[in-house]
């Protein structure tokens, strides 16, 4: 992160104009001795000589300053990489005054703010105490009413509004939610297909091929992500229960999502098996869940957003266009637990905790993730 370096700023501009710290001290009206010290880090200018001293190098103050309120894409990516990897391994107070001090200094940079809302949603479970998390979810819903007042990005806007929703959702404000996301329920209108017609008449077939991936690719993940949730809406239906896992399987087996890591490629086994324990099913349950297991230790580490052999130019646009790149909202180590836990410290497991094939199951998963 860039930090104030007035000294050596002057140094540099001075030296660039090719003059001495007599002619500086004499243009701005002070002794030498104050240039020298200024330089030297000992002591600054009057605020009031700022203005003039940048004016006299031909730069910005934030130049002369030596500091930048906007990080680029890379360093964001860097920023929240290291926080997470700090939530994992070092103490969580400590964490969260880092996080509270990049925020204030680029409190302008809106990308950034976004993906350190991102960030505080993620791990707002860390939290020891709720007053704690509430906290947290509040400090992002400011941070996501600042981006929507301030920022002049669409693509902004619309990311904070969504995690407004998500963290109005953590808090149990439920008719929040419903205010943030109702209006987005209009009919299609397809415009993504008229932007691949664009191109098309424009003779570029290959952006069009790419773009056409790339939505299919959001579709297909966000289908599977629906038939999740209407998986869980119907537990008590049994055929229907049935029906719906396999919709949900065959979308996994037709575009061949089992490397893809998204949550909704192995949460619905999770879904599926407490459906069918809810059903007194417990044969299909393990079954399930013996295809979570698979699917989790076919993951090779360290694990990375990506596509596949049919989405094959998914993994630059995720780079270039996710807040975070390619990087995973979670340290590895996070994850690991995460996906333990699942299945390890799941209530609705209870009534097989004590199978032999499901203690088999906790022990693959352990084996595997170390």
């Amino acid at each position: 992160m860039k930090k104030l370096n007035l000294g050596k700023s002057i140094i540099q501009k001075r030296k660039e104009k090719g003059i001495t710290q007599e002619k500086l001290a004499e243009y701005m009206g002070v002794s030498k001795a104050a240039v020298s010290k200024w330089e030297s880090g000992q002591s600054y200018p009057d605020i009031l000589l700022l203005p003039e001293l940048a004016t006299y190098f031909n730069i910005s103050v934030d130049e002369l300053l030596g500091y930048s309120p906007q990080m680029s894409r890379e360093e964001i990516k860097k920023v929240y990489q290291e926080f997470s990897h700090d939530f994992a391994v070092k103490p969580f107070e400590e964490v969260i005054e880092a996080c509270k001090q990049t925020i204030r200094e680029y409190y302008a940079c809106f990308p950034l703010l976004l993906a350190m809302i991102q960030l505080l949603l993620n791990h707002s479970m860390l939290a020891k105490n709720e007053e704690t998390k509430k906290e947290m979810l509040q400090e992002c819903i400011e941070l996501c009413q600042r981006v929507k007042e301030e920022s002049e990005s669409i693509r902004d806007i619309k990311n904070a509004n969504i995690m407004e929703a998500m963290a109005e959702m953590a808090l149990g404000n439920i008719s929040q939610v419903i205010d943030l996301l109702d209006d987005q329920l209009i009919p299609y209108s397809g415009d993504d297909v008229m932007l691949l017609m664009a191109y098309q008449m424009q003779g570029e077939n290959q952006q069009a091929k790419k773009i056409n991936q790339i939505m299919l690719y959001q579709n297909v993940i966000a289908t599977l992500t629906l038939l999740n949730n209407y998986l869980a809406l119907h537990m008590s239906e049994a055929e229907l229960f049935d029906r719906i896992y396999s919709q949900g399987l065959q979308v996994i087996e037709a575009f061949d999502l089992k490397d893809i890591l998204t949550n909704a490629v192995f949460g619905i086994h999770i879904t599926a098996a407490q459906g069918y324990l809810m059903q007194q099913k417990k044969e299909k349950a393990l079954q399930a869940l013996e295809e979570y297991v698979n699917i989790i230790c076919g993951f090779k580490f360290p694990l990375k957003l990506k596509g596949n052999e049919y989405f094959n130019q998914v993994d630059e646009w995720l780079e270039e266009n996710v807040i975070i790149g390619s990087s995973t909202p979670l340290d590895d180590i996070s994850i690991k637990a995460s996906l333990i836990m699942s299945l390890e410290a799941n209530p609705a497991f209870e009534p097989i905790r004590e199978e032999e094939q499901f203690k088999k199951l906790i022990k693959k998963l352990k084996e595997k993730l170390g």
